[in-house]
Order: structure tokens, then C-alpha cells, then sequence
């Protein structure tokens, strides 16, 4: 009687996958390391034909065991002190550690690596309580899709971080440089009421729409971040600093430009660079969706979801409404004549699309 178990068919472009990723697999089995070898083979795992087996691993001190780790992948005919002894030489090294099992012998590891993840079909009790996360499938594709959605959730949240501080920035310098120049305060760009107007877009856009974005194309296809890394580089807050300046250049130039031209009329100046902050913000989060992508593509990812036009729609309708009905006496705004807006519009484009330019040029160096 012949028996086989072999590997699910998935599992082979899960380890491509991983290898792309920079996560590395590694075989902790109680099998014979010949066993462990071939079905290694068959998924392609890198290092597939070293193996230390278990009575090899008791004949070595840690330090050895260490340097061990770093090229085999095979650990065969190991007991539960060995698989402690893996994992902590894993940990030693430096490497982030997750380790998954099902049996009770499983446990020790399980809670010792920085993620334990049990199995929920056939794990035990004792080790589904050992582990941080537990698999309702068995399968090993999940823990692959989680570590995309990882870092899609923590992709997300760095732009969501940039955006706050790019578009902040044109409402700080309008605020603090007007009264500089000497305008009067009835003339400022901004009134607390504007900033609030603002706030009330800026919030949900940050915290609905770009941390539901999808996942960059290559975003498997890129080593681990550094876990000492922080939120927010120097690159990320640079590109938000110039992107914000950009902005108010284009918003504050246009106010005091219509501004000087005419001096009694500070609502119209006042209402072509809120106009302009609120179409620039919505150009922004297209803009900023992807980090390679064009704007166009990441739109066309997003096409059908209801939230994002709900977002875009209500943006629109709002200045529409705050510009052309009797708000606009209440908010110290004017209506802006179709020429006026088509500017404003085009400068908000403007304003936030040169970073496409950037995003192009990045594209081409790359290939």
C-alpha cells in the first residue's frame, strides 16, 4: 500500500510568491529529512537540498546553530525543544519570525516566534491558545494574502500621513501669511469657518478613501520594510511639503492676485482659492493612490466604488452649493462666473498633476 500527502497545488506560487516578497519558508517536519526534501522540490524551496535532522541540531551550540539558519530550510526529525531552538536562533539573527502548526507539541514555538499562527480545522486547543492568529482554512495561501493585506493597511496608512500634512499646508501658510502682508483681517483668505469647511472634506477623505485603496501592483514584489523604520521618512514628508507648497502657491497666488486687482472684492478672491484647495484635494488623493500607477489607472481601479464617487460627488456638490446658493453670503463667498471656476479648476489640476510628470519619469527610469 502506497501513501502520499502531497502539497496542495497552490502552494507552489505561494512560495514564488514568498521568495518575491523576501519572506522566507522554512520545513520544521518530524518526517525524514529525504521525505521533507522531495516535497521541498516539488514547490520549489529555495535551499531544498540542505537538511539538518534533529540529532544534528542536538550536537550544536548556538552560536553554530545560527549561522546554520541562515542557508537551510529543512529541518527534519525535530522535537518540540528543537523547534524552540529554530526559532530562537531565527529571532537572534534579527529575522521577524512566524511559525505555524497544529499539535500541541507546536505550542512552545508557537508562542515564542514574534507571530504564532495554529490551524482551526485540525489544530489543537492548545495551540490555537498559544498563537496570536488563527487560520480558519488551513491554508497555507491565507497567511500569503494577509501579508499583501499587511502591507496594503500599512501602505495606506502612510498616505493617508502624507496627505494630512500636504494638505494642511496650504491652510497654515494661508493663515499665517496674510496678516504678514498686511491684509486686513475682514480680507483674510480664511476664516475659522473656512478652516472648519475644510476640515469636514479632509477628514473622510483621509480615513475613507485612501486607506481603502487597493494594493500596488509590486507591492509583493518588494523586500520587508525595516521594522526600525519609521511611519514617516524623510521622502514621504518631503514629496507631502512640496506637494502642500505647490498648492498654496497656486491657491494664496490666485487670491492675492484677485485680491490686488480688486480690493473690495475679497469674497471673489477668497472663493477662487477655496475652490481651488477643494478641487486640488480631490486631484490630490488620485494623484497620491499610487506611488507608480498614474492617476488614470488608479481611478480605473476604483471605478465602481460607491464610496469614492459618494466622496468626489459630495465634494463637488458642497462647493457648488457653498459658491451658488445663499451660503455663500453666510460664508463670505461669491459666485464665481464659468470662466472663474474652469480656471480654478485647471489650476487645481495643475497644482497637484506635475507629481504625474514625477511618477512618469520614475516609470521609465525603472524600465
Amino acid at each position: 500500500v502506497g501513501l502520499a500527502d502531497p502539497p496542495r497545488e497552490s502552494v507552489k506560487q505561494d512560495i514564488q510568491i514568498c521568495n518575491k516578497a523576501g519572506v522566507r519558508v522554512v520545513m520544521i517536519t518530524g518526517d525524514n529529512g529525504i521525505t521533507a526534501s522531495t516535497i521541498a522540490r516539488q514547490i520549489n524551496m529555495p535551499n531544498c537540498d540542505k537538511i539538518i535532522t534533529g540529532d544534528e541540531l542536538n550536537q550544536m551550540s548556538e552560536e553554530e546553530l545560527r549561522e546554520k539558519v541562515k542557508d537551510v530550510s529543512i529541518f527534519s526529525r525535530v522535537i518540540p525543544e528543537h523547534k524552540m531552538r529554530i526559532v530562537k536562533a531565527f529571532k537572534d539573527n534579527g529575522e521577524i519570525v512566524a511559525m505555524t502548526g497544529d499539535g500541541v507539541n507546536d505550542a512552545p514555538a508557537l508562542k515564542y516566534a514574534d507571530i504564532g499562527i495554529a490551524m482551526g480545522k485540525r489544530g489543537s486547543e492548545v495551540s490555537r491558545e498559544a498563537a496570536d492568529l488563527v487560520l480558519l482554512d488551513d491554508n497555507f495561501s491565507t497567511i500569503v494574502d494577509t501579508i499583501k493585506d499587511g502591507r496594503r493597511i500599512y501602505d495606506n496608512i502612510r498616505k493617508a500621513v502624507g496627505y494630512v500634512f500636504t494638505i494642511h499646508i496650504p491652510i497654515a501658510f494661508a493663515s499665517l501669511l496674510a496678516p504678514f502682508l498686511g491684509i486686513s483681517p475682514a480680507s483674510l483668505l480664511l476664516l475659522p469657518l473656512h478652516v472648519v469647511l475644510l476640515e469636514v472634506v479632509i477628514d473622510p477623505t483621509c480615513s475613507i478613501v485612501l486607506e481603502r485603496q487597493p494594493a500596488e501592483r509590486d507591492i509583493m514584489d518588494q523586500p520587508p520594510r525595516n521594522p526600525n523604520e519609521k511611519l514617516l521618512t524623510a521622502k514621504i514628508l518631503s514629496k507631502s511639503v512640496l506637494q502642500g507648497l505647490v498648492i498654496f502657491g497656486a491657491s494664496f497666488g490666485t487670491y492675492f492676485t484677485v485680491l490686488n486687482n480688486h480690493p473690495d472684492q475679497a469674497s471673489l478672491a477668497r472663493t477662487m482659492a477655496l475652490a481651488i484647495i477643494l478641487l486640488a484635494n480631490l486631484v490630490l488623493v488620485q494623484v497620491n493612490s499610487s506611488n507608480t500607477d498614474s492617476a488614470f489607472r488608479s481611478f480605473a481601479k476604483l471605478i465602481r466604488d460607491k464610496v469614492m464617487w459618494m466622496v468626489n460627488i459630495g465634494t463637488i456638490a458642497g462647493l457648488l452649493l457653498i459658491i451658488y446658493t445663499p451660503l455663500n453670503h453666510l460664508l463670505k463667498l461669491a459666485p464665481l462666473s464659468w470662466k472663474q471656476l474652469i480656471l480654478a479648476a485647471a489650476l487645481a489640476v495643475v497644482s497637484v498633476g506635475w507629481y504625474e510628470v514625477v511618477k512618469g519619469f520614475k516609470r521609465w527610469k525603472r524600465t
